[in-house]
């Protein structure tokens, strides 16, 4: 690769007035492609130590992900995707939905080696966030152990002594004069989630400008010589100073036996909704017959005579008689047919006598004179059935039919 350095509008698109602007997306860009060649050389430099490691890179423009402000540019390599897979039970146990929302990506949520660059300089460290906190107990775990104390602050003092070793808002200090007292002191420090412990080679603008494309092997050398302290601090399975392992077991046990118990709710609550809608159906079927029954009754021998009878009911302007004349003759005297006995409904109370399934007769209305069965029945009127028509009357329009 042939590595030319960062520009000066490189590093003010990381500005605060134009870190939300999409105006400088291209500047960005530029930045980030300068350092995503650099993280690949990096990448290929820990597989040959034996550490594997994924390069990722953070977004140039405003997204989600850095909360619509890009106020720098991430080139990171951290482990790879079986690593995270076997670690995502435990860093994802407690972590609420609202963390979640505020922070989508599972970045921060691990240890990684990184090129930082922003509008002040650039820098190669060692990250660990403070949601990273399998790495965190893993590196607080190995400060706790004297051998594992001495282990870390022999590899922190060998390092080239521009390094240095802190925690965000609180001082660093150069890695030659890292003792127990100022280890004690970072991890101290480091109280906050929202804070990082890192250790370093920071370079200020100035100096990244001026150098320009003469800070690429000494970029490069940096990154190996912080592969070391990942190895140190950076959970692995070679490195598991949590039993981390016996804490992964316990977690798929009791996912294991929670969707066990799901699973079980599920079933018996599908039996109960099963049972339910067979009765209901049952009983559905049972109302029907007993409707159809009460239709399909047959009619007394009386009302099929009051329906056969004439209509004998006098009309209602019945014509005038004509004048009598004295010289007309007298009238000649007329025999009259016999009138057909009437068989007249029984009246009986009707609050009490129709209900579904008795015979009625209407005494007014559209279907005056029709006889019929109520099929159904409320305070204001019943549905009757007329054979092959039904229609709803008044009950004071009905008289019901002795059985």
């Amino acid at each position: 690769m042939s590595f030319q350095g960062f520009s000066a509008s490189e590093f003010d698109a990381y500005a605060p007035p134009r870190a939300s602007s999409n105006a400088f997306n291209r500047p960005r860009l530029d930045a980030r492609e300068k350092a995503m060649a650099l993280g690949r050389v990096m990448q290929a430099d820990a597989t040959a130590l034996g550490v594997a490691l994924e390069l990722r890179a953070s977004d140039e423009h405003p997204s989600l992900w850095n909360k619509r402000s890009v106020t720098a540019q991430w080139v990171f390599l951290w482990r790879d995707a079986a690593a995270r897979r076997a670690l995502e039970a435990l860093l994802d146990d407690g972590r609420s939905l609202q963390a979640t929302l505020s922070d989508p990506t599972p970045f921060f949520r691990h240890a990684f080696l990184a090129l930082h660059v922003d509008g002040d300089g650039v820098e190669v460290s060692l990250r660990i966030h403070g949601d990273a906190w399998v790495d965190a107990r893993n590196l607080r775990a190995r400060c706790a152990s004297p051998e594992g104390r001495a282990a870390l602050v022999a590899a922190l003092r060998a390092l080239p002594e521009d390094f240095v070793l802190g925690v965000t808002d609180a001082a660093r200090v150069s890695v030659r004069d890292v003792t127990d007292a100022t280890l004690d002191e970072a991890l101290a420090a480091w109280s906050r989630p929202s804070q990082w412990w890192s250790v370093g080679w920071p370079l200020s603008r100035a100096v990244v400008l001026d150098q320009a494309g003469a800070l690429e092997e000494p970029i490069l050398a940096a990154f190996r010589a912080l592969v070391p302290i990942y190895r140190l601090v950076a959970w692995s399975r070679d490195n598991d100073l949590l039993a981390v392992d016996r804490a992964l077991a316990e977690a798929q046990a009791e996912r294991a036996a929670h969707a066990l118990e799901a699973a079980v709710r599920d079933s018996e609550w599908q039996t109960r909704h099963d049972a339910e809608i067979a009765r209901r159906r049952d009983l559905a079927a049972v109302e029907t017959r007993e409707r159809l029954a009460a239709m399909d009754r047959p009619r007394p021998a009386f009302t099929r005579a009051v329906s056969a009878a004439p209509d004998v009911r006098p009309a209602l302007h019945p014509a005038p008689a004509a004048p009598h004349s004295p010289r007309a003759a007298p009238p000649v005297a007329r025999t009259e047919a016999p009138v057909a006995k009437i068989i007249l409904p029984v009246m009986v109370n009707p609050d009490a006598a129709l209900q579904p399934g008795v015979r009625v007769q209407v005494k007014s209305g559209p279907f005056a004179g029709k006889v019929g069965a109520i099929v159904e029945r409320d305070v204001r009127g019943a549905k009757v059935s007329f054979g092959l028509l039904s229609a709803r009357v008044n009950l004071a329009d009905l008289d019901a039919l002795p059985a």
